[in-house]
């Protein structure tokens, strides 16, 4: 069963912020959104890939921030306590370099999900969420 209209709300329609290491650009960041009407813990994160512009992003260049705290998306798996809100926001930090501004980019996010209160004698649903957006840097 397939939640596809909240799939859209995967990448949240705002701008790409470049990050700032002093006057140093060191990556971009965007807003991503829990694509339920529950949350969930992340430990139920299976797996999160990003593509820019159709270049897919090293998941070692990617900072996952949310509750005030960031971890690498490989860490995503041992947060079983961390939990994220659908109302709440999340961070998706590509370090490298910033984008250029005022410009737009193709952002597409891959996200597979367990759905934590449907495990039945071991056995869990397991959504895969996509969305694809043009988002521009300010």
């Amino acid at each position: 069963m397939a939640f596809e209209s909240f799939n859209q709300l995967l990448v949240c329609d705002e701008t790409i912020t470049n990050i700032k290491a002093g006057n140093q650009e060191v990556g971009y960041e965007f807003k991503i959104q829990y694509p339920s009407y529950r949350g969930t813990f992340l430990s139920c994160i299976e797996k999160i890939t990003v593509k820019v512009d159709g270049k897919l992003i090293d998941n070692g260049q990617i900072g996952f921030y949310i509750n005030g705290k960031e971890v690498l998306i490989d860490e995503l798996p041992e947060l079983f306590r961390e939990y994220w809100f659908t109302t709440d926001y999340a961070r998706v930090r590509v370090y490298g370099s910033g984008l250029e501004l005022e410009s737009k980019h193709l952002v597409d996010v891959f996200l597979r999900h367990r759905i934590p209160y449907t495990g039945y004698f071991g056995n869990y649903m397991v959504e895969d969420s996509v969305c694809t957006k043009e988002l521009e840097v300010v």
